[in-house]
């Protein structure tokens, strides 16, 4: 298999955290002592990934140069064999057209994830090994990584009909809806920030009209994927959790959870935390 490339979007404005990400990029947010988008690239290289493409846009001059540090001190980002290059989004015109932006830098299949997501566990990466998995083992196109949600969460993510089961707890994907509320929802199981998609899906975005929000939306491109081509949704396993910096809320359970689960940190801060709480 050729090597798969990530793409990874970052060029949102970040609107649900301001006034924090005023100058800011949200991906640019600690989680723990490292910035929340140095921890997705973390996360794919454990699962093997060693090329990038990080879509970036105005005010986001900061992630650049954050790698550009990275490659300078980090022994892991010195590396020759790794690759980060960016391509740029002019202007936030959803997270299908921030992929789109990234075509002509990515050959064959390809990974997206979110820049502003970091699926958190024991096994830093093996979301990624068990999505590319599971493809290999259905002959699907296309794997997403699914969460289940609350139905009244529904409204906020895009939400698959699930058909019969595949292996590692997997499911075919029948359709895809976004943003559906749970009149409407197929399902309560949802999409999860990770996606390993064929480079047809580029062809699908250039087609699509604008869709919820006024965006170019990668779900709508995968409602059509799914008619046409196998596609499987693979969910996070029960150690593993989304640690979110899309809203104030998101985040701020990010941060604690990134906090804890740190191997140098962790202990020391849920003993700090039991003393505040014993008021000591």
């Amino acid at each position: 298999m050729a090597r798969l490339t990530a793409v990874i979007p970052a060029a949102g404005m970040g609107t649900r955290l301001w006034p924090l990400t005023y100058a800011i990029p949200k991906e640019m947010l600690p989680l723990g002592p490292k910035p929340a988008i140095q921890l997705v690239v973390e996360e794919l290289i454990g699962g093997g990934v060693k090329d990038f493409v990080i879509v970036i846009g105005k005010k986001k001059e900061a992630i650049a140069e954050h790698f550009m540090a990275l490659r300078a001190t980090e022994p892991l980002f010195g590396d020759d064999d790794m690759n980060v290059r960016f391509a740029y989004q002019p202007q936030p015109r959803g997270l299908g057209d921030a992929v789109l932006c990234a075509e002509g830098l990515v050959e064959g299949d390809f990974l997206v994830a979110l820049g502003d997501a970091v699926i958190g566990g024991p096994a830093f990466g093996d979301l990624v090994r068990r999505m590319l998995r599971v493809k290999a083992q259905t002959g699907a196109s296309a794997t997403v990584a699914v969460q289940t949600v609350m139905p009244a969460d529904t409204s906020r993510y895009g939400i698959l009909k699930p058909g019969e089961a595949g292996p590692d707890n997997s499911v075919r994907i029948l359709d895809l809806v976004e943003k559906p509320g749970p009149e409407h929802a197929p399902s309560n199981l949802a999409i999860c920030a990770r996606y390993v998609l064929p480079p047809t899906v580029f062809g699908l975005l250039r087609e699509l009209p604008v869709g919820v929000g006024g965006e170019i939306q990668l779900t709508d491109a995968l409602h059509l994927l799914v008619r046409q081509e196998l596609a499987y949704g693979v969910p996070l396993s029960p150690d593993e959790e989304r640690w979110d910096v899309g809203s104030a809320l998101g985040y701020g359970h990010a941060c604690l959870s990134a906090w804890l689960a740190h191997p140098e940190y962790g202990a020391e801060l849920r003993a700090m935390a039991r003393q505040t709480q014993r008021g000591v």
